[in-house]
């Protein structure tokens, strides 16, 4: 149902919006008005875009106005009223409401007017954001510089602040609206009022129910595999293989086989003698529901879904997904996947996967829709020593569905970093409430801005699939990345220090030109160069005399381990930076590894993130050893190292921290 202007500013001035002062006509009735300049608009819920077909005039003075009326009643025959209102002026803003059906009701706000679309200004902003959230989200648009005042522009950051809260109410208690625009909403020191209205109402989406997972799901002391094999081509015998190093019991399960490897195999999971916490199934896809339900008699909690052959094949294989689902339902088990590489817990030497690599244990959780992903990930992760607290492949999320699991690994004390790889998520509303546990990082697949187009609205044709998420993940303090490379990159830092309290960047460097780059990077990236001004003269008594004097602080390129030790000691006694970046590049009198020794002492004595950037290649490599077995994240070029240290600037470290003392 579209709705009209009228009725939208009926609908904002219950809620205590301020809407211009208007009045409506309808066709044959007297036109009384007296504030002048107007604006003039026909009303019809077929016209969406008014000023795009004649429909909107502007007078000066009442002649004009009846002129005005009568000449908008003749060319829209079909309209049957006219709205009046006064003419306004001021910073022209958008606003808009998108209900999206992971995320339900985002608002965006930007520059408005005729623009809006071409510059593309506006982010989007969800209902669950605080006020100083919202403020922050809106400080990324052009708009935020006008309001807050820019020459002759002055706004009412304010005003506009509580108009958005207003609309969130509104939004909440009125769950039909699926599109709203404000455009252009004026704002001036003293008023934020929309100059226009419309708005589109449809049913609530149907959504599933988030439900919390239990704390061991993925952390069984039995596992068994249905449908294992003696033949090293099938899926059932690796699943069995990568099982012989778990610490706790392990169940084959297929009728054909009285052994498996060096495993016992019964023939059904209601024949397995013990209790059963986990069930793998290897088996064609139409037997599945059946065993779902076995698995469901024997109290097995989880069911890995291995087999494919479900919703990703078509209409038949939907069916049959939506009957596993019942299954799983009905006999109140879990189910991963179908369609899934399955789970990796390294520290339990459990590879409850088809994966050949087991990658070292670690801090870092690794939730993923693709499961070819997680295999050339690990795969790399074990060359670079790199460990995870575990590792999810949710297949085709028919029941376990991903925001599910990564509220269940915030609460994992093993656990300080969560990556998630996204490409479709149904409860995105609720993925909001848990980013400020932990440092959550995010690559979305999707970027491109040819999603669903709603011909109703402008909100509808800037909400991309990858705007929406982006925006609303990182309103609430999720990271969101460009690559897998910058994903691993921010990781590391992250389950190093958990977090950066500030922006202030200190740059030690041996080398001009690359302490100049990283600060380049640094102002690029919105971080700011700490003052060092307070031990220049220190540090002064001990670097040569051409030493730059300033932050980045350049010791020369003929500096050793001594100079770089007599810097850090001078540096850590300032209070002026959050996060340190110590450049090396390679030079005959560098001595790389009793440099890189210095570097893990100085980030020991800090207690502060100190980040490395070892450039070059053979000639670093024994200090890059070092860097890495003493857990100091090292980077091989200032810029991936900047945009590590920016990213690490995680907004949910203080009220983390809070929680952890309170607990």
């Amino acid at each position: 149902m579209f709705l009209t202007e009228p009725q939208v500013y009926e609908l904002l001035e219950r809620y205590g919006i301020e809407t211009p002062r208007h009045r409506t006509f309808k066709r044959g009735e007297e036109v009384e008005w007296h504030l002048f300049p107007a604006v003039v608009k026909v009303v019809s819920p077929k016209i969406v875009h008014k000023s795009s077909v004649g429909g909107v005039v502007f007078v000066e003075g009442p002649k004009e106005l009846q002129r005005a009326v009568e000449e908008l009643f003749r060319k829209f025959p079909d309209a049957q009223q006219v709205i009046v209102e006064e003419k306004l002026s001021g910073i022209e803003a958008f606003l808009g409401v998108k209900r999206d059906p992971s995320f339900l009701h985002l608002i965006a706000v930007g520059l408005g007017g005729v623009l809006v679309e071409l510059l593309k200004d506006p982010v989007f902003i969800p209902l669950s954001a605080s006020r100083s959230e919202t403020e922050k989200k809106i400080a990324e648009t052009k708009l935020y510089r006008l309001v807050k005042g820019y020459r002759n522009f002055k706004g009412n950051l304010d005003l506009l602040l509580e108009l958005i809260e207003k609309l969130k109410k509104l939004l909440k208690e009125n769950p039909e609206i699926a599109e709203m625009d404000l455009n252009p909403l004026f704002i001036t020191e003293n008023r934020v009022v929309p100059a226009d209205g419309r708005a589109v109402t449809e049913p609530p989406p149907e959504r599933p129910k988030f439900r919390p997972l239990p704390k061991e799901l993925f952390r069984p002391r039995t596992v068994a595999v249905i449908g294992a094999s003696t033949n090293p081509k099938k899926v059932g015998y690796a699943l069995v293989r990568n099982l012989e190093q778990f610490q706790g019991k392990v169940f084959p399960v297929n009728p054909k086989h009285e052994k498996v490897l060096d495993f016992k195999c019964y023939p059904s999971i209601l024949a397995v003698p013990e209790p059963v916490d986990c069930a793998l199934v290897a088996i064609p896809a139409k037997g599945v529901p059946e065993v779902i339900r076995e698995c469901g008699k024997k109290g097995v909690k989880l069911a890995v879904v291995i087999s494919a052959g479900f919703g990703e094949t078509g209409e038949e294989g939907r069916k049959l997904q939506e009957e596993l689902k019942r299954a799983a339902a009905e006999s109140g088990i879990r189910v991963l996947g179908p369609n899934t590489l399955g789970f990796i817990v390294p520290g339990l030497k459990l590879n409850a996967s088809f994966s050949t690599v087991t990658p070292p244990p670690g801090e870092t959780s690794f939730l993923s829709q693709s499961g070819a992903l997680i295999t050339a990930v690990i795969d790399k992760a074990a060359e670079e020593r790199f460990g995870f607290s575990e590792i999810i492949s949710l297949g085709n999320q028919a029941d376990i569905e991903i925001t599910e699991t990564l509220e269940l690994a915030t609460r994992d004390p093993s656990t300080k970093v969560v990556l998630s790889y996204v490409e479709g998520l149904k409860l995105g509303a609720e993925l909001l409430n848990f980013l400020n546990r932990k440092p959550c990082i995010f690559i979305k697949a999707g970027r491109s801005e040819s999603g669903r187009r709603a011909a109703a609205s402008h909100t509808g044709s800037l909400a991309g699939n990858y705007k929406l998420f982006k925006d609303a993940v990182e309103t609430k303090g999720g990271i969101v990345v460009d690559s897998l490379e910058e994903a691993f990159d921010t990781a590391n830092l992250l389950s190093t220090y958990g977090g950066i309290r500030g922006r202030r960047l200190l740059v030690i460097t041996n080398a001009g030109g690359p302490g100049t780059l990283a600060a380049d990077y640094a102002e690029a990236e919105g971080l700011k160069l700490a003052d060092i001004s307070a031990a220049v003269e220190e540090l002064s008594r001990g670097l040569p005399p051409n030493w730059s004097r300033i932050n980045p602080i350049d010791l020369i390129g003929d500096a050793t381990s001594d100079r770089y030790r007599f810097a850090f000691k001078t540096v850590e006694k300032l209070n002026t930076w959050d996060a340190a970046l110590v450049i090396v590049t390679p030079q005959s009198m560098t001595d790389v590894p009793e440099i890189a020794y210095e570097i893990v002492k100085f980030k020991e004595r800090s207690r502060r993130a100190v980040v490395a950037c070892l450039m070059g290649g053979h000639s670093v490599k024994g200090g890059r050893e070092i860097l890495k077995n003493n857990r100091v994240p090292n980077y091989p070029d200032p810029y991936r190292a900047v945009k590590s240290i920016r990213r690490g600037v995680w907004s949910g470290l203080s009220s983390s921290e809070a929680r952890q003392e309170k607990a």
